[in-house]
């Protein structure tokens, strides 16, 4: 689905950039998708602007795509699913289009994850690293859970864009704890920077996406209600109110469960890394 993300700094390549691209790719899975295996297919446009160019080449060497896809390759999916990377008239932006089967990320939303990580790290302690890959993870798995509901007519009782956010985030939580971690924080730490910058009148309200403070404490809750012990930080640094970190841990419950009884049995069968997702969920409870 449609949406700019707002930054208002210039783009700073160099090895910062590749280091953090690089960084994203160990997040991925180990085995990528392959263009033409199953139903996913990979597009890397080449970029005529100077400054994406280096984006291009990274991405594309470490193939970023391709490792992000293969999560969703462990999906019995009906129709063939592209991934894209483009540039999109200056616009920062990524969407799902159910027309063409497409999840396109645009090369001026990944200069502008760029732009707004720190220079080093931020007061909190989040890397420039995490600040990269954190939100490029949490925007192509977001997309691509548009691309489940449509694919696999999953019924979505409330707002797709939350829902999106929901599956996107209970992806990066399964990780591993050390990646979960990292990539919760970074993209807690995008959400965060747009807040700060986002002009909020009546019609921001009328917006089918959260506001991006609404989508940080989504995330935090979502974490918090996953494993208050290894996200307690969470909650003892205030970033989470403790009024709402009280229901977390059911939040995230019903989250999984309509993960399982929704999701799960469209996984493939025959692949192990789906059977591991598939105990995973089918194993875990309902609520705590």
């Amino acid at each position: 689905m449609r949406r700019s993300a707002r930054s208002p700094a210039r783009l700073t390549a160099g090895s910062a950039c590749l280091f953090a691209l690089t960084a994203l790719c160990s997040l991925a899975a180990t085995e990528p998708a392959h263009a033409g295996r199953h139903s996913i297919t990979i597009v890397y446009d080449r970029p005529k602007e100077p400054d994406h160019r280096e984006i291009y080449d990274a991405m594309r060497r470490r193939r970023v795509l391709e490792r992000v896809a293969a999560a969703f390759d462990l999906v019995r999916l009906p129709k063939r699913l592209t991934y894209r990377l483009k540039e999109c008239s200056g616009e920062p932006n990524a969407w799902y289009d159910p027309r063409t089967h497409a999840v396109t990320i645009c090369y001026e939303l990944v200069g502008s994850i760029l732009r707004l990580a720190p220079a080093t790290a931020s007061p909190a302690g989040v890397s420039r690293d995490d600040a990269v890959r954190g939100p490029v993870l949490q925007v192509l798995f977001h997309e691509s859970s548009h691309a489940l509901f449509d694919l696999l007519r999953i019924p979505v009782l409330g707002r797709e864009e939350d829902a999106a956010d929901q599956v996107a985030s209970l992806v990066l939580l399964h990780l591993t704890p050390a990646d979960a971690r990292s990539v919760v924080n970074g993209s807690g730490y995008f959400f965060a920077t747009l807040g700060r910058h986002e002009p909020i009148d009546r019609g921001s309200f009328a917006d089918a996406h959260g506001l991006s403070w609404q989508r940080f404490y989504n995330l935090a809750c979502m974490a918090y209600g996953s494993d208050r012990r290894r996200f307690g930080y969470i909650v003892e640094k205030k970033y989470l109110p403790i009024e709402r970190a009280k229901a977390c841990e059911e939040e995230y419950s019903r989250i999984v469960l309509a993960f399982r009884m929704l999701i799960v049995p469209h996984l493939r069968v025959a692949s192990r890394r789906s059977e591991r997702l598939r105990r995973t969920f089918g194993n875990m409870p309902a609520s705590h």
